[in-house]
């Protein structure tokens, strides 16, 4: 499998992690503890990096899958809704024929 791009939008994620647990599925070995060290060899050094940050003060390497994917994935959508809402500030426009005070409560 190849890295996750930590850049990737939150569907991207879910994809790839969905992806990664049809393939543990096709690995007899890959079961409880050993997910966890596959998953974190193969995501890379930057979503390793960030998974540690996370984790904070635990290890990745101690934690579920789970909990590591449910900590990827809520990063990932908090960071994608900031961006999409400062994206929508920063195109607002006050039209001509709209008042002030009718314009400011969409701020």
């Amino acid at each position: 499998m190849e890295q996750v791009d930590t850049n990737s939008t939150s569907e991207a994620f879910e994809d790839y992690l969905e992806r990664f647990e049809i393939w543990s599925m096709t690995k007899k070995d890959v079961k409880g503890d050993k997910i966890v060290a596959h998953i974190l060899a193969f995501i890379g050094r930057e979503a390793y990096s960030l998974l540690k940050t996370l984790a904070y003060p635990e290890k990745p390497i101690s934690l579920p899958y789970a909990t590591l994917k449910e900590l990827l994935l809520n990063h990932v959508k908090r960071t994608s809704f900031e961006c999409r809402e400062r994206a929508k500030f920063h195109k607002m426009i006050r039209q001509s024929n709209r008042k002030v005070k009718e314009f400011i409560p969409k701020l």
